[in-house]
């Protein structure tokens, strides 16, 4: 019993500085660098660092990461649709597009289909559509540049618009899973009793649906086609073999995704390499460290 008191203390104390060191790095590297930079790369990691456990609850792995293919999708197609309905955005085209596909998957779900079945398919079917509207875009308008973005990710090319807009989907994604939480964690240890006890669970799978097409579809110009599945996975595979509580894997994973992001765009900085390569790289480290401080 000691020695688990002692190890809850040592979690606290760890959560009440990541808290307070995280803001101050986060005020440092905006006054040493752009504050756009920090601002997208920031929205970006809390997105995600709230959406892994939740992920990782419900097991939606597969699903998660073919959600990526859904958002390659819906940035490509957006852009011609852009060019010829301009009074729409790109971006609200691809949200629209990107929550669509996801309800496809959803629907398949609900109505009996095994999961991994509806995201094998729905991953066969926007790969192929992708390389489809990729090949049309390139040779139909020219925007080779900006598909190299959605698909590389270059958070130093974001405006403030772009800033302002990360950090409204994050705060959007951040609320709904402090809302639904509990009720998350429940539903993926037992989805039959949550059922059974009366609970909404088609709200809760909806929500789940909605907001990991959300992330994904507007965050993919920050982050990049390639590392949405790292910013997805990761965080919250670190945060299960650190903490001993479902409150701890959320804390955990938030900290974690928003540690690596500010690591990454520095030494992005000062190597002058891709800062979503690096925020990957600094994430892979830290899983390779959780998996030997676990050991120990």
């Amino acid at each position: 019993m000691r020695g688990w008191a002692s190890t809850n203390s040592l979690e606290r104390i760890g959560y009440v500085l990541l808290v307070g060191a995280l803001p101050a790095a986060a005020f440092y590297i905006s006054m040493v660098f752009d504050p756009r930079w920090v601002a997208v790369v920031v929205a970006a990691a809390l997105a995600y660092g709230f959406m892994s456990p939740i992920v990782a609850a419900r097991r939606l792995y597969f699903l998660a990461g073919a959600s990526a293919h859904s958002a390659l999708l819906a940035a490509v197609v957006a852009i011609p649709l852009a060019a010829w309905a301009s009074p729409i955005t790109e971006p609200a085209w691809a949200t629209v597009i990107g929550l669509a596909l996801m309800y496809v998957v959803g629907y398949m779900v609900h109505r009996g289909v095994d999961p991994d079945t509806a995201t094998a398919v729905f991953v066969a079917a926007t790969a192929s559509a992708s390389v489809i509207a990729i090949y049309y875009v390139l040779t139909r308008f020219p925007m080779r540049a900006e598909l190299w973005a959605i698909i590389v990710g270059d958070p130093l090319l974001a405006s403030w618009s772009d800033a302002w807009y990360a950090l409204l989907v994050a705060l959007t994604a951040s609320l709904g899973v402090l809302l639904t939480y509990r009720e998350q964690i429940y539903a993926g240890l037992d989805r039959e009793f949550v059922a059974l006890s009366g609970a909404r669970l088609w709200l809760y799978d909806w929500l789940t649906f909605t907001f990991l097409g959300l992330t994904t579809v507007a965050l993919i110009r920050v982050v990049g086609f390639v590392l949405e599945h790292v910013l997805l996975l990761l965080p919250a595979a670190i945060a299960t073999r650190l903490a001993r509580s479902s409150r701890g894997v959320l804390i955990t994973s938030i900290s974690i995704s928003t540690a690596a992001a500010l690591l990454g765009l520095y030494l992005a900085i000062l190597l002058d390499q891709s800062p979503a390569g690096l925020i990957g790289a600094v994430l892979l480290v830290a899983y390779l460290l959780a998996l030997s401080i676990r050991r120990s």
